[in-house]
């Protein structure tokens, strides 16, 4: 009884030993099944990005983006091949009249909307590129904000550019032209501003805390409520600057640089002035 008890117990260990086995293997196979799928999945939509036709451009780019929602680490590998489309398809502003290419637009949207919480080592890199009045970016439906925090938009046009509530936080913008954009409520903590053109845009309510404006053309730009503390704004154009209730504490600019400016009641100033 002893010994038929045994058999009992060793067939039974042996049993699970292959069921768990068996399972182990089924869910390789459906892994390895599906890295598969997604490479060729993969293969088609980058090369769909190189055609002709514009909606066929557009289905790769979406394709990407399904790929990229649906494997956490092809994101940054698909994040760098939608900046590279970026930047090699917007060297030229629009031609007059017109409007960012349809496939540049929405490449740019997933680039800005994607959950940053993937990005591994990836940092985007939009250098140079022109994106004159590109439309504004949804994070969902009605709910502006582009997460281009840290990116690299360093001599970037965006001119006239719809950036409400964006994250901008450490972006390098050096050299870009931001004249006329729309910036109301963005983050720009950090940001290196040095000699960006951002004459008339709406910067109302947004947070440049920290932030690098040396030699920066500023004139008619609307800062009113804006938090400008321990921003560094020497050798920078404020003729016209909207500075009402804005906070200039621990700001580093000159009383000329003040009295080119619009200031009330509510303006935080820096002590030495």
């Amino acid at each position: 009884m002893l010994v038929t008890a045994a058999v009992a117990v060793v067939t039974l260990w042996y049993s699970s030993v292959q069921t768990r086995q068996a399972n182990e293997q089924a869910r390789d196979d459906r892994a390895l099944a599906k890295e598969g799928q997604i490479t060729d999945r993969y293969t088609a939509a980058v090369g769909n990005l190189g055609e002709d036709k514009m909606d066929v451009r557009l289905g790769g780019i979406f394709a990407l983006q399904r790929i990229m929602q649906d494997s956490r680490r092809d994101q940054p590998t698909i994040a760098n091949v939608l900046a590279t489309y970026v930047r090699t398809h917007a060297t030229k502003p629009p031609a007059k009249g017109s409007d960012v290419p349809a496939d540049v637009q929405a490449a740019l949207n997933i680039l800005a909307t994607r959950d940053i919480t993937r990005d591994g080592t990836f940092t985007l890199d939009l250098h140079a590129v022109k994106l004159h009045k590109v439309g504004p970016v949804y994070r969902s439906p009605g709910v502006f904000g582009a997460a281009f925090g840290s990116a690299n938009l360093s001599g970037a046009d965006l001119s006239d550019t719809s950036l409400r509530n964006a994250d901008l936080t450490y972006a390098d913008l050096s050299l870009a032209d931001l004249t006329d954009a729309y910036l109301f409520h963005a983050d720009l903590t950090g940001a290196l501003l040095f000699r960006a053109d951002l004459s008339g845009a709406d910067l109302t309510h947004a947070d440049l805390s920290r932030t690098d404006l040396t030699h920066a053309d500023l004139s008619r730009t609307d800062l009113s409520g804006a938090n400008l503390s321990d921003a560094d704004l020497t050798g920078a154009n404020l003729s016209g600057t909207d500075l009402s209730g804005a906070d200039l504490s621990d700001s580093f600019l000159t009383k000329q640089q003040l009295d080119s400016a619009l200031v009330d009641g509510k303006t935080r100033l820096p002590a030495s002035s």
